[in-house]
């Protein structure tokens, strides 16, 4: 069964590619800036978050730009991704009842294309770590990891948000709710210590802040993160993974009389 799928996979390979593509093309048709965007908006964002925050945490965090272009790098990925895979089979309706292919691809293809856009995103995040003069070591050759881990988070929820979306069309509004919330739960801008002891256990249960804790580390404190940091982020992942597998292959073949 796992090679019949890994040859699944591979045999449309190519209509993925061409998905990626398209939907690349489409997330910028008639802007003039174009991939440019990329690049300004966590700039941007950064600039306005400096603006209000550094003053305020200017004792508790260092390099405050790199420090909050680490998360926002990481918490915008998930979110967009998340987001765009609740519509992403009903927005290719048409094609799935014209074509048989695997109905996961258009959720890949999804998070394709933003998986992209995250590593332009870098960009701006490697150029303030030279402006701010922030440690450049070769941990940061290790930044790939907490980016895969998150990755794979994130194709799992995608997953399973790309069915809920046929059966629930409110989940859309529901779920911009939730990634507001988790947006504030997630230490993107402030850092953990303002949090009381007693409710610390409340982020631990957030993935997001493992992987935000994670690239940080490598990126900022110039060390490798804890054992415990990267068992707790490996088994979210891998765990978001199957759950979302399970649910797309349980409930796949129902989509086609709600679409």
């Amino acid at each position: 069964m796992r090679m019949q799928a890994i040859r699944e996979f591979m045999n449309y390979f190519s209509f993925l590619y061409e998905l990626f593509k398209r939907d690349f093309k489409k997330k910028y048709y008639k802007s003039v800036l174009g991939v440019v965007w990329t690049l300004l908006n966590p700039l941007l964002m950064m600039t306005v978050m400096t603006i209000v925050f550094s003053t305020l945490f200017r004792r508790s965090i260092e390099y405050f730009p790199v420090y909050y272009l680490c998360g926002y790098v990481m918490m915008s990925f998930n979110s967009m991704t998340t987001t765009q895979s609740l519509n992403c089979i009903l927005n290719n309706s048409g094609l799935i009842r014209k074509i048989h292919v695997p109905n996961y691809m258009f959720c890949l293809a999804t998070v394709g294309v933003n998986a992209f856009t995250m590593v332009i995103s870098l960009i701006p995040m490697f150029l303030m770590i030279l402006v701010t003069g922030a440690p450049v070591t070769p941990y940061l050759l290790l930044i790939p990891v907490p980016l895969i881990l998150l990755l794979i988070f994130t194709t799992g929820l995608s997953l399973a948000l790309s069915i809920t979306g046929v059966f629930f069309r409110d989940m859309k509004h529901l779920y911009s709710i939730i990634t507001t919330i988790w947006m504030y739960a997630t230490p993107t801008f402030y850092p953990i210590s303002i949090i009381p002891q007693q409710y610390r256990f409340i982020w631990d249960l957030n993935p997001l802040y493992h992987y935000i804790t994670m690239m940080r580390d490598l990126v900022l404190y110039r060390t490798i993160p804890s054992q415990q940091t990267l068992f707790i982020a490996t088994c979210y992942s891998l765990l978001m993974l199957v759950t979302g597998i399970l649910v797309f292959k349980k409930y796949q073949d129902r989509i086609y009389t709600h679409l």
